[in-house]
């Protein structure tokens, strides 16, 4: 059955799983701003368990019920493309190819080498299930099938079912939402620049990045990096949610009316004299006023990590950019011996410390990092580690709260502040030996007797080697260290 919406292209009806495929002229599909197929073993085996389960019940029972599918029919395309739904819907192609050897012929589905050996997994996971079912199961699972043809009206179903109960990350909302921002002078350039794009966040979600939460990578970029460093300014150091993030990068992001594959450009560290940046089909950029031609290399993009986001093609880019700069900071071969310094620091005390401290490191690191390159960067991670190290000093128990409060208790200006309005190195550091670390003077910490303190201690007197056993001198040994002296 079904019935109109509130809108004349919109439409509600109750479909088996069977019908959801065959009921139609145009196959179902997975546009470009869809993420991959994410569904582990654990959730396959419910799945498997539960229909198992439904078909032994006794007749007469209802239907199986798997909630709503969200289809937007695309006319030029010929295609009826998954908004919400297709984990599910991809999960049950698996069992229907296990079943019965095949998957609908109305499916068109396809994915990344990702995706695909995640779907391999999902297969072998089916195979050797040891319950059994009856192939009757595709007329039995019914669906609520809400089918749209104008892609606007299908991204207003999804956002708001999706800020709901939030089954998906904010990230996957901005993914969406700027996929769909991308627009180009002809059909040919959208499609390229939406799938460039989509590429480009693909990659990032499987690159390696020195995050606390890598399973998480892309939602812990911008949670806890971009969305701060943007947002932390003065005493307003607050953190931001689910609604926060889109308000950030989707609600304030700006809409350009000149050439589709052009976005402006700010005054930054990278960018001296270009106005606009074109990404071009091959994947290269050009800078302009005279042209400059930039490889597609996303670290060398002329942006600024507090400038303004602008919707399609610049958010995607501004995102990589900072992947990138993450990348050359703490894992990329390098020989920049102010880089492997910076990274010793971090590896030998840092990481000894509290989690939430080693965000505000990687946090204050990243915004330094954009604004001045490895200019001074060693300087600046011994001084950033021997403010932090004060706060573990002081405490044994470091909470979310402290990074906070590192950042908006400051006495003279809040540390990232400080670093985007510096123009020389040397301003950051002045600013960082201001900060109070009177507790190196008061330790009294024991290293044979454990805990989160000794650890950290442990790890300040493996760096410096100093011929004592008390932190009381560290501000002392990182000026010698500085200056070349021994400790």
């Amino acid at each position: 059955m079904s019935h109109a919406l509130p809108h004349e292209s919109a439409t509600v009806s109750v479909k088996s799983f069977n019908e959801l495929f065959a009921e139609a002229n145009w196959p179902l599909a997975v546009d470009t701003y869809q993420r991959g197929f994410v569904w582990a073993d654990d959730k396959v085996r419910q799945l498997l368990d539960d229909l198992r389960d439904y078909q032994q019940q006794p007749a007469p029972k209802p239907p199986y019920y798997m909630g709503a599918i969200l289809l937007h029919r695309s006319e030029d395309k010929q295609r009826r493309f998954v908004i919400d739904g297709q984990q599910r819907l991809t999960a049950l192609c698996v069992l229907h190819h296990w079943l019965k050897q095949r998957v609908p012929e109305t499916c068109a589905l396809s994915y990344s080498p990702k995706s695909e050996r995640r779907i391999q997994t999902a297969a072998r996971t089916c195979a050797a299930w040891p319950g059994t079912l009856d192939p009757v199961i595709f007329d039995q699972i019914v669906f609520t099938e809400i089918s749209v043809s104008e892609l606007d009206l299908a991204f207003t179903f999804f956002d708001t079912q999706n800020n709901r109960g939030v089954p998906l990350h904010a990230t996957d909302l901005l993914k969406a939402y700027h996929l769909r921002a991308v627009d180009g002078e002809t059909e040919a350039q959208k499609e390229n620049l939406q799938t460039q794009s989509a590429r480009r966040w693909e990659v990032l979600q499987r690159q390696a990045l020195p995050l606390s939460h890598p399973q998480e990578l892309v939602q812990t970029l911008f949670t806890r990096y971009l969305w701060r460093a943007r947002r932390w300014t003065g005493q307003q150091a607050y953190e931001g949610g689910h609604d926060a993030l889109l308000d950030e990068f989707q609600t304030h992001s700006l809409k350009e009316k000149g050439a589709a594959n052009t976005i402006p450009l700010y005054r930054a560290r990278s960018n001296r004299r270009a106005l606009s940046l074109s990404l071009n089909a091959d994947g290269h950029s050009e800078l302009r006023t005279a042209p400059i031609a930039l490889t597609p290399q996303a670290a060398e993009l002329p942006f600024a990590i507090r400038q303004p986001i602008h919707s399609g093609i610049g958010f995607f880019l501004y995102a990589d950019k900072y992947a990138a700069l993450m990348r050359w900071l703490m894992l990329e071969p390098t020989e920049d011996k102010q880089v492997l310094r910076f990274r010793e620091v971090f590896t030998t005390m840092v990481k000894a410390n509290s989690l939430y401290l080693q965000e505000v490191f990687l946090l204050a690191a990243l915004v330094y990092a954009d604004q001045f390159g490895s200019d001074g960067l060693w300087a600046f991670s011994l001084w950033l580690e021997h403010a932090l190290g004060a706060l573990r000093m002081e405490k044994q128990q470091v909470r979310q709260e402290t990074a906070q409060k590192f950042f908006r208790d400051d006495a003279v200006k809040n540390l990232l502040d400080v670093i985007a309005g510096a123009f020389r190195p040397e301003e950051v550091s002045a600013h960082l030996q201001a900060r109070p670390s009177d507790a190196y003077e008061r330790d009294n910490v024991d290293v044979s007797q454990g805990g989160v303190q000794a650890s950290y201690k442990k790890a300040v007197l493996a760096y410096f080697k100093p011929q004592t056993e008390t932190l009381k001198d560290k501000r002392k040994w990182v000026e010698q260290k500085l200056s070349g002296g021994c400790v």
